[in-house]
């Protein structure tokens, strides 16, 4: 047994998280694919955003043999976090349709990385509609309950300029998908004694403008004070706003609570905002 190269390895990058790098992924190849893998030696490494995949360099005779014939590598990829499409941007795609990458759609970013899609970022034209016969091939009784998150098909070819050949230096066997996070507009109810003062919302960065929407009475007769943001705020693993919850006074003002707490995807909610739907994340501050 040779030296293992790297064929090929994908990773797939995410607005949401701090490190940029999507979290809690699984890569799991189709029952073709894994055949595949083990009948030309291939050896499979995943990682909680991508996946890289070997080949013996003693057998890439063998591993030419078989990408003479076009050698497809098809995963499945799902993600363990339930709120996955909340936070992602396209969001779902469709009931009938997937999203879908290869490598025969290959764009490059300001960077020079190999994005598998035609967009800089993950647009709602990378679905794919799952009646497709490349699909039905790929997809398992199951896999129409619990959609997958997308279908990953890499490509091996034997041409000259292919994955198999010895001229592609290392940046050319990467390879990368890139979402984009979803939005949502802030919504604090100022609950209790603080709603009966003339309280507002200060951006201490000065990049986030709160209105006052006016007093509002909640379920179970509770009076509040609605706070809103005025745009739409990208969602975030771990926000670096800071947000404090003032007071105007005839003698100037004052500090009520000095870090206000961030939004929560799990907090998130569908609500029509001048005519389209909009994500709100409802905060409850007493």
């Amino acid at each position: 047994m040779g030296a293992y190269r790297l064929l090929l390895s994908v990773t797939v990058e995410h607005a949401y998280f701090s490190g940029k790098n999507c979290e809690a992924l699984e890569f799991i190849p189709t029952g073709s694919c894994a055949k595949l893998l083990r009948k030309v030696g291939l050896l499979l490494k995943s990682s909680e955003s991508g996946i890289a995949v070997y080949y013996d360099e003693e057998k890439i005779d063998i591993l030419r043999l078989h990408a003479e014939d076009e050698l497809t590598l098809d995963f499945k990829v799902f993600s363990r976090d339930s709120s996955f499409f909340c936070y992602t941007n396209p969001g779902a795609p469709p009931d009938s349709a997937i999203l879908f990458f290869n490598n025969q759609r290959i764009t490059q970013d300001a960077e020079g990385k190999q994005m598998l899609h035609s967009d800089p970022n993950v647009t709602e034209r990378a679905w794919m509609d799952m009646t497709e016969g490349l699909l039905r091939e790929m997809l398992d009784q199951k896999d129409y309950f619990v959609k997958p998150a997308f279908i990953l098909q890499m490509l091996v070819t034997a041409d000259e300029q292919g994955l198999c050949s010895e001229k592609p230096d290392a940046a050319a066997r990467k390879f990368y998908i890139r979402f984009t996070t979803n939005q949502a507009f802030w919504k604090y109810y100022i609950l209790g004694d603080l709603s009966k003062r003339n309280v507002y919302i200060a951006d201490l960065d000065n990049k986030i403008p709160f209105e006052n929407i006016g007093n509002i009475v909640l379920p179970g007769q509770r009076e509040a004070v609605l706070l809103q943001s005025s745009v739409a705020i990208p969602m975030q693993e771990q926000y670096a706003h800071r947000l404090q919850l003032k007071e105007s006074g005839s003698m100037g003002d004052k500090v009520l609570i000095k870090r206000l707490p961030n939004a929560s995807v799990s907090q998130m909610v569908g609500e029509v905002m001048n005519g389209r739907m909009e994500n709100i994340s409802e905060i409850y501050v007493n």
